[in-house]
């Protein structure tokens, strides 16, 4: 799901504008004044940099940082996230769902793919070895025959039965 809105950028609304242009004039770079003149002057914001926002909003100390908490967005922008960010998701996830039901009822040659599963290709490393001489017990062993004492022993059982 992450994939999908990756690199997205989002309109901040105009209220959230407001409440951070409200602090802006007052913080540094240290509590978050770089961040909140990126905001206002871009307008915009990222998928990676709501998320990281409402992370950081979430776990800062709201009484001892009410600067830190209000360059950020406040109240307004915790709720306009939060919101938005599961409007998103929600919806990427109510498109693969009926994707994956219209696959399940339109699959009449028996052929049905499920949207919750990408394409892949699997790596070269996970390839078993074309080496028939390697030992399938230990991908880094080599059979006996490989390293000739197989040819030993079978000259020493011909010894013993002379």
């Amino acid at each position: 799901m992450n994939k999908e809105l990756e690199g997205r950028t989002f309109d901040i609304p105009d209220n959230v504008m407001a409440h951070i242009k409200q602090y802006s004039g007052q913080g540094n770079s240290a509590n978050g004044g770089a961040r909140a003149y990126n905001l206002l002057t871009t307008g915009k914001v990222t998928y990676g940099q709501l998320k990281r926002i409402l992370h950081d909003m979430k776990y800062m100390d709201k009484v001892q940082n009410p600067l830190q908490y209000n360059l950020y967005g406040g109240q307004p922008m915790e709720k306009w996230g939060s919101t938005h960010l599961n409007g998103e998701r929600q919806m990427i996830k109510d498109r693969k769902s009926s994707r994956k039901k219209a696959d399940d009822i339109g699959a009449i040659t028996g052929m049905r793919s499920n949207a919750y599963l990408g394409d892949h290709t699997k790596k070269d490393n996970y390839i078993p070895p074309r080496n028939q001489m390697k030992s399938n017990s230990d991908k880094s062993a080599v059979s006996p025959i490989v390293t000739g004492s197989i040819f030993e022993e079978i000259k020493r059982i011909k010894q013993l039965m002379k």
